[in-house]
């Protein structure tokens, strides 16, 4: 069985907050921690508009992971 499942990451340089808790990896890490194993991973870091205030301390990744499972089958 497989899973896609989206990452999206934006965040300043000089952020304290421990960037496992981003929801998207919270959701990723437990179904790790279910079974699932990546299968591919694919991440894209995304231009960032140099409008926006402090832009050269921002950073976003993106990324769609594609996730696996083997399902023994009961006999």
């Amino acid at each position: 069985m497989q899973k896609i499942v989206y990452i999206s990451n934006s965040r300043d340089y000089t952020e304290q907050n421990d960037i496992n808790d981003n929801k998207y990896l919270v959701r990723i890490n437990k179904l790790l921690e279910e079974g699932w194993t990546i299968s591919q991973l694919n991440p894209y870091t995304v231009d960032v508009d140099p409008k926006l205030e402090n832009y050269l301390h921002k950073e976003t990744l993106v990324s769609f992971v594609i996730l696996e499972k083997n399902e023994e089958k009961s006999q």
